[in-house]
């Protein structure tokens, strides 16, 4: 396919991502039209992510019998439009300075908090593939993907510059597991103490921005799936190569 027309492509994409955010950003911070949203946290949509999840494992199946191409751009975005709210809108509920972290503690409900239980080892046993979920149906991929293919002048982060992703997970983990330990810090991230919107936005819209000169710069440096992936995905690399890590050295 021409180059003009994959970038036309892109940039569809990306206009429909784009308008579907705003969209969603905009109806989390409006009350009354929110009561109409009420479906992204209820029992329903709890079965059909699960159902969405099912169709995945199926899809992933068939490529490792079959060893055949799947429809990438489509994939992208009918899993991009469906998890959009699911992605979006905590950062926009959430009742913590950092979204998807303290949800066993959230008063709230959101489509990240019902589903939290499922959804992330559902994302990483996808990624046990290829990091099937990064490249075919995260949304948050698939934008920065789009990003890439827009702006074609990129600067490439020195090889170390993904390491930051570590101190990422780390921090995760680490505040995750203040919540299960039942500790007083947890307090610090409590709403009222801050104005969470405006720094969550910024800092949202800083690591969109830069992802127009920095390809992927969410994926490479700070998204705790990916390096979950890279981690994992290594032994079974070395397993399906049928070779060592010695030996490939």
């Amino acid at each position: 396919m021409p180059v003009s027309q994959e970038k036309n492509k892109a940039i569809i994409l990306f206009l429909i991502f784009s308008f579907l955010g705003f969209c969603l950003a905009l109806v989390a911070r409006t009350e009354k039209v929110l009561a109409y949203l009420g479906f992204f946290w209820s029992r329903n949509f709890q079965i059909l992510l699960k159902i969405i999840f099912a169709s995945a494992f199926c899809l992933l199946i068939f490529r490792w019998l079959t060893h055949r191409a799947l429809p990438k751009k489509t994939l992208k975005l009918v899993y991009g439009i469906i998890f959009l709210p699911l992605l979006i809108l905590p950062v926009f509920r959430c009742c913590f300075k950092v979204p998807y972290v303290f949800c066993r503690i959230c008063p709230n409900k959101c489509p990240w908090g019902i589903s939290r239980t499922f959804i992330f080892s559902a994302f990483l046993t996808l990624n046990l593939s290829g990091r099937f979920w990064c490249f075919y149906l995260c949304p948050f991929g698939t934008f920065q993907e789009c990003q890439v293919q827009i702006a074609k002048q990129n600067f490439r982060l020195p090889f170390r510059a993904g390491f930051l992703s570590y101190p990422v997970l780390l921090l995760t983990v680490w505040m995750y597991s203040l919540t299960l330990l039942g500790s007083q810090i947890v307090a610090y991230f409590a709403a009222g103490y801050y104005e969470w919107v405006g720094t969550t936005v910024f800092v949202a819209l800083s690591i969109l921005t830069a992802a127009f000169v920095i390809p992927k710069f969410w994926c490479r440096c700070f998204c705790p799936v990916g390096v979950i992936a890279e981690l994992t995905s290594r032994p079974w690399h070395y397993l399906y190569k049928g070779s060592t890590p010695s030996n490939n050295a």
